[in-house]
């Protein structure tokens, strides 16, 4: 220990000593070091540590699935059963996050999102309110009194975290509801709400359509000792129990369980192991300008090492040196790149995509704490491994008479092989960049179908104790659409049951006159519930026959238009106008009047579940189903500039019609497309950030490797420019080397790109793993950017005096 602390003393002196190698060093590895730090708590925040709940590994997600639709939301009455008839779980909880109330009586009346969940939810995930209590068995039935709980936020925002809330009576969408609980305010759970509500207050009919599928999930609690395996065996058995008592449901529509941390992460998980290979990559680029560093240092160092040799330090003590050196490097600027992760940290999470569950989290804790420690000193290793191998290899003869040319052809051989290696890793990260970012320019430029600038989207809100039959659900909305169009600024309005980006439902569907599709093999489709101009003001062309019409009321023909993609699966080679299709039962048939282009649902680049696209016209939606169709509708604002400039005169005129009336959603549509696009645009940003900074770091790699070429061979450019070369020459001779190393940097970079840039392949649209253009493009990027590192050196070989060389020698 005594002598590791005096190598330890030394090594501070010789740092401070040269203090412009340890700053290039420490700093070098600081921004490796901390950009692996940061990433890493993003890694370690969402795919590694445990979900803020009791006993995390035992709670099992499940949803509902077929071999066409392999996911979907449950059934209500197949949770019912589950629960009733599962073995294998100490209880099940069912919610739905898709659920809005309006509240009124107070005010500003406001749109508030809520959660239905059963009362076993929170004890299963062992989260206790915060203030009051959880739903009781009794208010968690059908018939039920009616209760709520708060989050914490809204708790605050609304009601200044009165603490005396609690029995409060707040109108919900017309019906009194009484606060029983507040939930705590780190509590996370799936995306935040405002209110939670008893599942029992779910509309009465969904208790009763097995084949609906409400967006309710299920979270199970494992029994001790009972695996995911054996539970899904015990789901699956209830599943087709249930299905064969049941012959007219789907036949094919069966329960699915994974436990609840891979379900939230699974999506991002090649986005951040992407994220974590590219700061990777960083880091060895950085540990190689060091190693490279190291290796100068050790050619100047080799009369000091020769001379300790002969005072009797053995080859073991030598290497001990050099890598406590290291070591202290590696430590000071992994200390440093820690600072730099916790500004980095704080950024990542003020630019946190909503992709990212509220559940997981990602800070500097004790395991990143960890891992920067670890990182440090491994790196520490590995940089002073070479050096220190190479610089206990001294040769006293050879040193003494200044000759060594072994020792120097092995540094050099080394160096190039440093250099060839970070150019290959800067081509592999440059060439990740540049397919994410030719995936981001595709899908930011694709033909969505719709015209999104200058578009105020807002949900507005119909409930049954203002709105109690059908035909104030129809007449409600056209009374609308009259008084905002007459706006100033504004150039059309209209609505929808859903839109696009904003949130929509789905069904399957027949087409009649071919032969009937089994129960979970009918094809699944978008559908829109629109007023007559929809497809107008939301800019989305008619490319066969017509779109809706005023006269598209109830009493008249069932028409219905259908996108491209529907039109062009089942009536390839003949128009789709005149054909029929039926949804909801044979009796609903609907005569196709037009074909509309087919338009980005979920989001551009997504992959949409549901593939094709039907439209309906609201007004002829029959009395049995408006209260279905009617009670909560999209609407779209075009106008003339801004779209938020729409927003005080929209609120004005809703106060003037319903004062009672609380707007939800209102947003511009592309801030919608923007949104969707914040996971892309995240990943993006951070490896195009790497991608610069590898870029950099190789730059300087290459300039500091042909500068020691360079000094070493000064004799030899004397004497190459006494004997009459000329500069140009000089020039060639050191760019040329610098870009052979480079050219091969690059087609080693490239053949291991071709690999690895595969595994990009569920983050790439519209662009091949192996794009050509990409590849061209950063070669000759690097291979400028060796030229400029190499010319620099050699325009220094230029100024050298080749009396004053020859003289010295």
């Amino acid at each position: 220990m005594d002598t590791l602390l005096q190598d330890a003393r030394f090594a501070l002196r010789l740092l401070r000593k040269n203090l412009g190698f340890t700053l290039a060093a420490v700093l070098t590895l600081a921004l490796g070091i901390g950009a692996n730090t940061a990433i890493f708590s993003v890694v370690n925040g969402v795919l590694l540590r445990p979900l803020p709940y009791q006993e995390p590994e035992r709670l099992v997600f499940i949803r509902e699935g077929s071999p066409a639709f392999p996911r979907m939301s449950v059934s209500l009455p197949d949770f019912v059963d589950w629960r009733e008839r599962q073995r294998t779980f100490t209880d099940l909880a069912g919610y739905r996050s898709n659920v809005a109330y309006d509240l009124t009586g107070v005010d500003v009346p406001e749109r508030l999102t809520a959660r239905l969940a059963s009362a076993s939810l929170l004890p299963l995930l062992g989260v206790q309110p915060a203030l009051g209590r959880n739903f009781l068995p009794e208010e968690d039935t059908r018939g039920g009194p009616p209760v709520a709980m708060l989050s914490h936020g809204f708790w605050v925002r609304r009601f200044g975290q009165d603490p005396n809330i609690l029995g409060r009576t707040l109108t919900l969408s017309g019906v009194p509801h009484t606060v029983v609980g507040v939930l705590p305010a780190d509590f996370r759970f799936a995306a935040e709400r405002d209110l939670w509500v008893p599942l029992s207050r779910s509309d009465a009919r969904l208790f009763e359509q097995r084949g609906n599928h409400p967006g309710l999930f299920a979270l199970g609690r494992l029994k001790p000792g009972v695996t995911l395996e054996q539970a899904r065996a015990d789901l699956e058995g209830i599943g087709r129990a249930l299905l064969e008592a049941q012959p007219d449901v789907d036949s094919k529509v069966m329960p699915q369980a994974q436990l609840l941390h891979e379900n939230l992460v699974e999506e991002l998980r090649p986005s951040l192991l992407a994220l974590m290979a590219a700061v990777g990559f960083v880091l060895l680029i950085a540990a190689i300008n060091v190693v490279n560093l190291l290796l100068a240092r050790g050619t100047a160092r080799q009369r000091e090492l020769v001379i300790r040799a002969s005072l009797g330090a053995g080859r073991g003590r030598l290497i001990r040196q050099m890598l406590v050196e290291s070591a202290l490097l590696s430590l000071v600027g992994g200390g440093l790149g820690l600072v730099l992760a916790l500004w980095g940290v704080d950024l990542l999470a003020a630019s946190r995509p909503e992709s990212i569950p509220t559940a997981t989290s990602f800070s500097v804790d004790g395991q990143v704490l960890g891992f920067t420690l670890v990182l440090s000193l491994g790196v520490g290793v590995l940089l002073g491994l070479l050096p220190a191998l190479r610089a206990s290899q001294v040769s006293l003869v050879e040193t003494l008479k200044d000759t060594g040319a072994g020792a120097a052809r092995f540094r050099g051989r080394a160096r190039d092989t440093l250099v060839v290696a970070e150019v290959a890793l800067a081509l592999m990260l440059l060439v990740g960049a540049g397919l994410l970012a030719r995936t981001f320019v595709r899908i930011s430029q694709l033909d969505m179908g719709f015209r999104p600038e200058g578009v105020l989207t807002l949900r507005m809100s119909l409930p049954e104790s203002r709105f109690p039959g059908a035909d104030s659900l129809r007449n409600f909305p056209e009374q609308v659409l009259e008084r905002l169009q007459t706006m100033p600024g504004v150039r059309a309005a209209t609505y929808s049951s859903g839109m696009p980006l904003a949130g929509f439902s789905e069904t399957s569907f027949q087409v009649v006159g071919q032969p009937p599709l089994p129960l979970g093999e009918a094809p699944l489709a978008a559908y829109f519930i629109t007023a007559s101009n929809y497809f107008e003001t939301l800019g989305t062309p008619i490319l066969e026959g017509r779109g809706f019409l005023s006269t598209d009321r109830k009493g008249s023909a069932k028409v219905v238009v259908v996108d491209e993609g529907l039109a062009r699966r089942f009536f390839s080679g003949r128009g789709a106008v005149g054909e029929r299709i039926s949804f909801g039962g044979p009796d609903n048939v609907l005569e196709i009047v037009g074909v509309a282009k087919h338009v980005t649902a979920y989001g551009p680049g997504e992959n949409e579940p549901a593939p094709f696209q039907i439209y309906i016209p609201f007004q002829q939606v029959p009395d049995g189903n408006m209260a279905f169709a009617g009670r909560s509708l999209f609407l779209a604002i075009r106008g003339d500039g801004d779209a938020n400039a729409l927003v005080p005169g929209v609120r004005q005129e809703f106060k003037s019609l319903d004062p009672d009336q609380a707007l939800a959603g209102l947003a511009p549509m592309d801030s919608l497309v923007e949104g969707a696009l914040e996971e892309r645009r995240f990943v993006l940003g951070l490896v195009g950030l790497f991608a610069v900074l590898a870029l950099v770091l190789s730059s300087i790699g290459i300039y500091s490797v042909m500068s020691y070429t360079v000094a070493l061979r000064t004799r030899e450019m004397g004497i190459r420019i006494a004997l009459g070369a000329r500069g140009v020459d000089v020039v060639r001779l050191v760019v040329g080397y610098g870009v052979r190393l480079a050219a091969i940097g690059v087609l080693v970079g490239a053949v291991a790109a071709g690999v690895l840039t595969r595994l990009l392949g569920s983050l790439l649209h519209g662009v091949e793993a192996t794009d050509p253009l990409t590849f061209g493009a950063t070669a000759v990027v690097l291979a400028g950017v060796a030229v400029f590192a190499s010319w620099v050196p050699a325009r220094r070989a230029l100024r050298v005096d080749p009396a004053q060389t020859l003289r010295a020698d």
